[in-house]
């Protein structure tokens, strides 16, 4: 089922400081030029997407909203800083993607948004917040159902936030995601099923993401999946303990979008032309 999208989508920035006012709507004004369908809008309850800070009260309504920094209030996208105009324009297509995948939304005059929901091939992540997870997008124009992922990743993070935002990053490469929240969780799933690839988190609740990676290893059915660590530590000796416990590669925290999509790149051409 196509999805029907009217006019523009309205975006409030709510009790913003001037100067990421300023980013955001330098952004929207740079994506009104490439086509994009977004509109500053002063009054949040004629809003479809709210744009906030990571500490202040949301009122209640429809709209998907943002959030800037680290929240453990209710939100649908977290943007991280520095708000780079890459990183703001994403988090506000992803906030667009996510708006119409919800079925017969009309938030205000300007918009009505129409759609079917469709058979997800990404397991819903459900945060502390129960915040509804976004389904598979699908795109304007579209005549075909949603493309079947490729590869199934298992995320293992004690953090939503991160969660969140891999699930994202791993739908842009059509890769579906299951997820794991410590260690002890990520060994008994990976022991029921075979992923395609793991991202790892070192810091974790229990066991540590080095002994996670080297008891995967230790697995006939592990020996050559892909195990990519995640840590805000970024010395040379993290990386070598990553290297010895058996992981493929190594990525910081927060992750930056291009690092991240050329590390999938590299990895799918790899499950494509020897992994099978």
């Amino acid at each position: 089922m196509l999805t029907t999208e009217k006019e523009t989508i309205g975006i409030c920035l709510f009790e913003l400081p001037e100067k990421d006012q300023a980013v955001i709507q330098r952004v929207v004004t740079f994506g009104a030029s490439q086509g994009k369908h977004y509109n500053l809008q002063p009054n949040i309850t004629c809003s479809e997407i709210v744009i906030t800070l990571d500490e202040v009260e949301l009122p209640n309504n429809t709209a998907v909203h943002i959030r800037i920094g680290e929240s453990d209030l209710p939100y649908d996208i977290l943007l991280q800083r520095p708000l780079l105009v890459t990183r703001v324009m994403r988090a506000i297509d992803d906030a667009a993607q996510l708006l119409r995948s919800r079925p017969a939304i009309t938030a205000s005059p300007e918009i009505t948004i129409e759609s079917t929901p469709e058979p997800s091939t990404i397991e819903p992540e459900i945060l502390v917040q129960e915040i509804p997870a976004p389904t598979v997008a699908i795109p304007e124009n579209a005549t075909e159902p949603p493309e079947v992922s490729r590869y199934t990743a298992l995320v293992v993070d004690d953090s939503a936030a991160i969660r969140k935002q891999l699930e994202i990053e791993l739908r842009h490469a059509n890769i579906a995601a299951e997820f794991a929240e410590t260690g002890e969780e990520a060994l008994e799933k990976s022991a029921q099923k075979q992923y395609d690839l793991v991202f790892l988190d070192v810091i974790m609740p229990g066991i540590d993401g080095y002994e996670v990676c080297r008891k995967m290893r230790s697995s006939k059915a592990m020996k050559k999946t892909p195990i990519i660590m995640l840590s805000g530590k970024t010395s040379p000796l993290d990386e070598v303990q990553g290297v010895i416990a058996g992981a493929s590669t190594y990525l910081t925290k927060p992750v930056q979008h291009e690092q991240f999509q050329q590390t999938l790149k590299r990895v799918s051409k790899w499950l494509t032309n020897f992994a099978r």
